[in-house]
């Protein structure tokens, strides 16, 4: 004689034995994971908040020592914490991705926000550390400055391109448009079941 299983009682064989998805984090690595991935973005965000300053600074000072200096400090401020950061906040925000409900390829604003980090980094490796060591050259003592204005106007420009696709995909992360997950009753329950 078999044995017919119910949709009822397969729901509550489910309810009785919760089982994690083994390629989901549990909560505690998840949080941390989160985390590290905040930290990263938003230090990414002052670290060309401080590049906005400091080419600022640079364009409207007249020591040439000091936009000299500025340069060099920009520079190592690139390679030191701009590119590691951005790197770092990609790979924390993938990693979430693939070990959470949320998944890689599942919502379009997690797809906008991986391709607007490659973007700044993008932008970080392949422009700006070029133009600032070009500035850094130029504002050598000594050193030939013809058309130096043009490269502060496109350093910071290209900044402003980073400082904007961040702030995007900060909206994006809270706001979740067309992406976010509805918790069904029976999953609400069992979170607050855990507590």
């Amino acid at each position: 004689m078999s044995t017919v299983v119910t949709p009822s009682a397969a729901g509550t064989a489910a309810k009785a034995s919760p089982r994690r998805n083994p390629r989901h984090f549990s909560r505690g690595v998840r949080r941390a994971v989160n985390s590290a991935h905040v930290v990263t973005a938003v230090g990414l965000v002052g670290v060309e908040l401080v590049m906005v300053m400091l080419g600022l600074m640079a364009r409207n000072t007249g020591d040439d020592a000091v936009r000299h200096m500025t340069y060099e400090t920009m520079r190592s401020l690139v390679y030191a914490a701009g590119i590691p950061l951005a790197v770092l906040a990609l790979v924390s925000g993938v990693v979430l991705c693939l070990r959470t409900p949320w998944g890689l390829w599942k919502h379009l604003w997690i797809q906008v926000k991986i391709v607007l980090l490659f973007l700044v980094i993008g932008i970080g490796a392949g422009a700006v550390s070029q133009w600032v060591r070009t500035l850094e050259d130029k504002s050598a003592p000594g050193a030939d400055a013809s058309g130096i204005a043009t490269f502060q106007w496109l350093q910071l420009g290209a900044v402003g391109v980073q400082i904007t696709a961040l702030v995007v995909a900060t909206f994006l992360s809270v706001y979740k448009p067309s992406g976010s997950r509805r918790v069904s009753r029976d999953a609400r329950g069992r979170r607050a079941g855990r507590g």
